[in-house]
């Protein structure tokens, strides 16, 4: 042992070098000192000594005299030494440990350390951060803390499973697994295991990463590439759509001008022309209506749509849209008051309103159904406009999808309703920019409830006029 410590000592630096040689010495001269003194001592003796008496003396003084120059001059120093030699090394050591947990402090990824019964020793402030631990309320339990309880159940197995057979399955690589913090939320992580022997234990580290910030990047760019497909799916569906909403009101304009032109039911004046010329101005109005709601809507995406705004009676500015939808086979009823309040808001735009919701109502209400209009002032004093039917209906997502641009519940050639997928988004628009707001309630076979309400600094009271009275003077 004394060999192997010299030897190592002999390894070490110049200084450590240097200090084992002046020990050597230091001990060499004080035998060789004490011996010499012992050797006159017995030159002088007046008798003499046998050999074997000589050595047993010669040790005996030797170990009298020797121990307490060795014990001050070698050994004390020595020990002092070695003393200064441990609390470098203990110094050194802090010093290290010092620079190792500055390091895993500064680390912006999680550190988790735990022998091989899963039990955690390290946890760095990273991984505290990942996962909402404190270090010491975390350490000395088991790393299923860390997991879902499926994923820890795999994670017992595989422990087991390693230590009969040394195959490793997950060590050396990242992985991307599910995390779950101190307050049950789960999250996505990366994951990478390394193993390391100390003093013949086994000891995994895993190095953990919060991937919550990149996953959700990685959705929306997957929601970005679906709704650009989807937005190329409806502008497809749109286009032919459009083509067939176009076809047929020209097809009508053609067909009927052509029908006069070469007076095929006689020269004109015959009754039938002036039905063909009415059907060639109601397909050219619908044309109109077409072209009209198409530029709507690009100058409001344009942001170049202009508002006049004035005080309306919603009475008067209800009855033209009623006239234009007005049908045999759906009643229609108009219950505005007479008293109603004045509107603050664009005349045309509001007509424009009330003529979208109230055709979407007729169209969407079977024979024999309801539909009603009715206006007033909510508690709030703002006015609101309501149409309510006895129609087919809608369900959440079919709401979300009308009020999209160019996108119909019924899409499709054969679809049982025309219309290009404008009326809603156009009237929720209009609303928005008049300062209301579009709502709608709506059960899927029992009819919908659609309203706009406008805020009450738009709300204007109506006031009493006298008319100027015509009954003849005497």
């Amino acid at each position: 042992m004394r060999q192997a410590v010299v030897r190592g000592l002999l390894k070490g630096n110049d200084g450590t070098k240097m200090g084992v040689l002046v020990l050597v010495f230091r001990i060499g001269l004080v035998i060789f000192m004490i011996e010499a003194l012992i050797m006159i001592g017995f030159s002088l003796l007046p008798f003499q000594m046998g050999l074997g008496q000589q050595a047993l003396f010669d040790a005996i003084l030797l170990t009298l005299f020797s121990s307490p120059l060795l014990f001050y001059g070698v050994i004390r120093p020595y020990t002092r030494a070695q003393k200064a030699i441990e609390q470098a090394a203990v110094t050194a050591r802090q010093h290290s440990e010092s620079q190792l947990a500055q390091i895993l402090s500064a680390v912006v990824d999680g550190i988790v350390t735990s022998d091989e019964r899963g039990i955690i020793q390290v946890f760095n402030p990273a991984a505290e951060k990942i996962f909402g631990y404190k270090a010491e309320d975390i350490i000395g339990h088991s790393l299923n803390m860390l997991m879902p309880p499926g994923q820890a159940h795999q994670h017992d197995r595989y422990l087991d499973t390693y230590a009969a057979t040394g195959k490793a399955a997950i060590i050396g690589y990242g992985r991307e697994v599910v995390g779950r913090r101190q307050d049950g939320t789960e999250f996505p992580i990366d994951l990478a295991i390394s193993e390391v022997t100390i003093d013949g234990k086994r000891m995994y580290t895993g190095v953990v990463r919060d991937i919550t910030m990149r996953k959700q990047g990685e959705r929306a760019l997957i929601d970005a590439k679906n709704q650009a497909e989807r937005a190329s799916r409806v502008k497809s569906e749109f286009m032919a759509n459009m083509s067939h909403e176009l076809r047929t009101p020209l097809n009508a304009i053609i067909g009927f001008s052509e029908v006069a032109r070469c007076e095929m039911f006689g020269p004109l004046g015959h009754p039938k022309y002036k039905e063909y010329v009415g059907d060639i101005q109601d397909s050219a109005q619908h044309l109109l209506d077409l072209i009209n709601d198409i530029l709507d809507m690009a100058r409001i995406e344009a942001d170049k749509f202009e508002l006049h705004d004035e005080d309306i009676d919603l009475i008067k500015v209800a009855s033209t849209p009623i006239h234009f939808v007005n049908s045999d086979q759906v009643k229609l009823r108009n219950n505005i008051s007479e008293t109603m309040a004045l509107l603050r808001a664009d005349k045309r735009r509001v007509k424009q309103i009330l003529l979208n919701l109230l055709s979407n109502a007729v169209k969407f209400t079977p024979d024999g159904g309801t539909v009603d209009l009715d206006a007033f002032v909510a508690p709030d004093g703002g006015i609101v406009l309501q149409i309510s039917d006895t129609g087919i209906g809608m369900d959440a997502v079919e709401i979300d999808r009308a009020l999209k641009p160019f996108e119909q519940i019924d899409s499709g050639l054969n679809r049982r309703y025309e219309g290009t997928g404008l009326g809603l988004p156009l009237v929720d628009r209009m609303a928005h920019l008049n300062g209301g707001e579009l709502r709608i309630e709506s059960e899927k076979g029992k009819g919908t409830l659609v309203s706009v309400h406008f805020p009450p600094e738009r709300t204007v009271a109506r006031t009493l006029r006298c008319e100027p009275s015509h009954a003849p003077t005497p």
